[in-house]
């Protein structure tokens, strides 16, 4: 099937546009939230018509060959051989992050985050009563992030540093782990025996021919490493809060066990099929929404320079984001922010949200129809206009 991913439609019900498209009173276009404005597979709409058309919704029963499919998927694109005996059908990503941290740790313990980063990590670490360590990644005068490995063994090795959340890509910034810095990330969590969770989630999202690595590949010594990933973002099924786990190690595997148990899950009926469908059938979707994803992409860094607008947003390597600086304005964070919702009508996610490093930067959501990279562009040329003649 070719999918038209320009098409605009009306997404009754989303969080993004019922509670994300009026800030502060403004009405904004909001690009956001990471969710795709873009329709998910055809097979995994067609699986929850067929839910739908049972006319009951008791307790499901699951397909015994779930996460063969997923180890089929990760052997097709990133040649990664995965055991299937280790995959894990889990409640949702954060939701098991969250768990796995409150009931493994102190109230003295931390998990250290590479920042800038997703900013639900130190949302639900805070809110599981325990701190964060910030190792800041670097950037270079082309806004090009790299990891600090001095600083990072230095704040894994730390007696309170209990896990290190690696986003792999990694969002927001885009970049696309390279085998090497991977391999290191692992010696030094061996070396400080700290847990090592890696977020994979946006793994799907790479773009030329580019492949990303998943951790367990790279990875010679697999223990103390726990995958956590969900086909949320390829397949546009966020909502439905359907994830699952990799690990090698027996100790991680039994406390995801314990979570299971201790919360009496069970993979929900429209979960389970839509993940299952995504996996099984949405190779040829894969391949044109990143297609049309990185189209976006190009059309919005490029846009930027050619209105030669006193913004920096480098093409990412990965993701369906845009990690923009808008530094060069002149505005503080606040400012910014208020420059964009309120001058140019736009719901950008704000940079310092995802850490302290990131104030002055908003995080642009591509995964949309042309149509809104071209309403974004216009809107911010001519807010620069107003703001700045």
């Amino acid at each position: 099937m070719i999918y038209n991913f320009n098409e605009q439609f009306v997404r009754v019900g989303s969080e993004k546009w019922t509670y994300d498209r009026i800030v502060n009173g403004y009405e904004v276009l909001p690009m956001g939230v990471a969710d795709m404005d873009l329709v998910s597979p055809i097979e995994v709409q067609e699986a929850l018509n067929q839910v739908v058309k049972r006319r009951e919704f008791g307790y499901a029963s699951t397909h015994p060959d779930f996460n063969q499919v997923i180890a089929k998927w990760f052997e097709h694109h990133y040649q990664a051989n995965l055991d299937p005996s280790k995959i894990t059908e889990i409640p949702g990503l954060i939701t098991t992050l969250g768990t796995l941290i409150a009931r493994t740790t102190k109230a003295c313990d931390k998990v250290v985050l590479m920042t800038p980063v997703y900013h639900c990590f130190k949302s639900c670490i805070n809110a599981n009563g325990r701190e964060t360590i910030d190792s800041d990644l670097l950037k270079d005068e082309n806004n090009y992030y790299t990891i600090d490995f001095e600083k990072l063994e230095q704040d894994c090795a730390r007696e309170d540093a209990k896990y290190l959340i690696l986003c792999n890509p990694h969002n927001p910034v885009g970049r696309l782990w390279s085998e090497e810095e991977l391999k290191k990330i692992v010696e030094i969590c061996h070396k400080t025996q700290t847990i090592l969770i890696s977020d994979e989630i946006h793994g799907d999202f790479t773009y030329e021919g580019r492949s990303y690595n998943p951790i367990l590949k790279v990875a010679q010594d697999k223990s103390n490493i726990l995958v956590l990933s969900s086909g949320g973002k390829i397949f546009n099924i966020g909502g439905f809060f359907s994830a699952f786990a990799i690990t090698y190690d027996d100790k991680l595997q039994q406390e995801l066990n314990n979570i299971i148990h201790a919360f009496h899950f069970q993979p929900t009926s429209f979960g389970h099929e839509a993940a299952y469908a995504g996996y099984k059938f949405g190779y040829d979707y894969r391949k044109q929404i990143t297609e049309h994803v990185r189209q976006m992409q190009l059309k919005l860094c490029e846009g930027i320079k050619k209105l030669q607008l006193p913004i920096i947003a480098p093409l990412p390597e990965a993701t369906y984001l845009v990690w923009a600086d808008f530094n060069p304005t002149g505005l503080s964070a606040d400012e910014i922010h208020e420059f964009l919702y309120k001058d140019a009508g736009l719901g950008f996610n704000r940079g310092d949200s995802f850490g302290q490093k990131g104030a002055g930067f908003a995080r642009i959501n591509c995964a949309v129809p042309e149509c809104y990279i071209d309403e974004a562009l216009k809107r911010l040329k001519q807010a620069f206009d107003k703001r700045f003649k």
